[in-house]
C-alpha cells in the first residue's frame, strides 16, 4: 500500500499552459444549496443561448460526427430516462465506495500540425504519481493531486521549461453530469447504439445549461474570470450500467482571450485494487486536444499500476507559523 503525505490542493480539470493557470474547473459532487451558478453578464446569456448544442443535431451531423461512426440512432428518447437513473444510480454507488487511490502517470504532451492527418511532436515525457482522495469521510468529493514519484509536489512552471501544458482531474468525470444530484442541470440525449471494440454501448450525449450547472470551467484571461460550458458523449455499457467512454468538448470558447477548442476523450478500464472491496472503473488513458493562441497541442496520460493509498495527514494549504 502507498503512504504519503499531502498538503497541496488542486482543483479538477485544471489546464496549465506555457507556465499559466489558464482554466480551473472546481470540484463537482456537493449538496445543491452548497453552490450556485456563476452569474453572467448580458453578452454570456446571449452567448451561450444562441449556441448549437448536440442536443440539436441532425442525423446530417450526427453521420458527419466521427466518434458516431457506424451508430444506430435511437428512434426516440422514451429508454432516456430508464438509462440515466440506471446510470445514476452506479455512478452515486460507485464514488459512495471510492477508496483513497494512487497510480503511476505518464505524460507525452506537445505541438500538433493540422492537415489531412493529424501529426503531433512530443516534445515533453513525464511520468508522475497520480493521487485520488477523499477529502472527508462524510464529503464524497475528490481531491486529485500528482506528485513526483518521490511523493514531492510537482513545480508546474518548471516542466518542460515552462513550454507545455499539463491537465488533470479525470478519474470523478463521470460525477459531473451523471450523478443524480446533477442531472437536473445538464440536458441529455439518447442517440442510440454503437458498438465500441467487442461492447455493445448506449451513446449518451450531455450538456450543462448555462446559468444553471453550478460548476463550469472558470477561463481567466487577465483580471476577467469567465465561466465556460461543455457538452459532450459518453458511452455506457447497457448490462452494467457503467461509463466506459466519455469525450467532451466546449459549448461556445470563451470570449476573451484565444480559447478556440477544447476536447478531452477518457477512456475507463475495470480495474481490481488489492484490499478493495470491488473492482473500480478508473480512466486508464485520456487524451486532451487544445487550440489555443491558434496552435494546437496535446496531451496524452497514461495510467497504470493501480494502489490503494493511505492519507497520514490533514488535506489543506500549508499554514504559516
Amino acid at each position: 500500500m502507498v503512504r504519503k503525505a499531502m498538503n497541496e490542493t488542486v482543483k479538477s480539470r485544471s489546464i496549465l499552459l506555457f507556465g499559466v493557470l489558464a482554466a480551473i474547473s472546481a470540484s463537482t459532487l456537493r449538496a445543491q444549496n452548497a453552490a450556485s451558478p456563476p452569474p453572467m453578464n448580458p453578452q454570456e446569456v446571449r452567448r451561450n443561448d444562441e449556441a448549437k448544442t448536440l442536443i440539436d443535431w441532425t442525423p446530417e451531423q450526427i453521420r458527419d460526427f466521427p466518434e458516431l461512426e457506424d451508430l444506430q440512432p435511437a428512434e426516440s428518447q422514451q429508454n432516456l430516462p430508464a438509462i440515466l437513473s440506471a446510470v445514476g444510480e452506479r455512478v452515486s454507488a460507485l464514488f459512495d465506495q471510492f477508496p483513497n487511490m494512487a497510480s503511476v502517470e505518464e505524460v507525452r504532451s506537445g505541438p500538433c500540425d493540422e492537415g489531412l492527418r493529424k501529426k503531433c511532436r512530443v516534445t515533453y515525457r513525464g511520468k508522475f504519481n497520480y493521487l485520488v482522495v477523499r477529502r472527508t469521510d462524510s464529503d464524497p468529493l475528490m481531491g486529485e493531486y500528482r506528485t513526483d514519484l518521490k511523493g514531492r509536489p510537482v513545480n508546474y512552471r518548471n516542466l518542460g521549461h515552462g513550454k507545455i501544458f499539463l491537465t488533470y482531474g479525470f478519474a470523478t468525470t463521470p460525477l459531473e453530469h451523471f450523478h443524480p444530484q446533477n442531472q437536473s442541470v445538464c440536458q441529455f440525449r439518447d442517440f442510440g447504439r454503437q458498438r465500441v471494440g467487442e461492447r455493445e454501448t448506449e451513446v449518451v450525449g450531455f450538456v450543462e445549461i448555462p446559468g444553471k450547472y453550478p460548476w463550469p470551467t472558470e477561463w481567466r484571461h487577465g483580471t476577467v474570470v469567465t465561466p465556460v460550458y461543455s457538452q459532450g458523449l459518453a458511452w455506457i455499457d447497457p448490462a452494467t450500467h457503467q461509463i466506459v467512454r466519455i469525450e467532451t468538448f466546449l459549448l461556445t470558447p470563451p470570449p476573451a482571450g484565444d480559447l478556440e477548442r477544447d476536447t478531452t476523450r477518457i477512456e475507463f478500464s475495470e480495474i481490481h485494487l488489492h484490499q478493495a472491496a470491488r473492482a473500480l472503473w478508473l480512466p486508464t488513458q485520456v487524451v486532451v486536444d487544445v487550440w489555443l493562441h491558434k496552435r494546437h497541442f496535446e496531451n496524452v496520460h497514461k495510467y497504470s499500476d493501480f494502489k490503494l493509498f493511505e492519507v497520514e495527514t490533514r488535506i489543506g494549504p500549508v499554514m504559516e507559523k
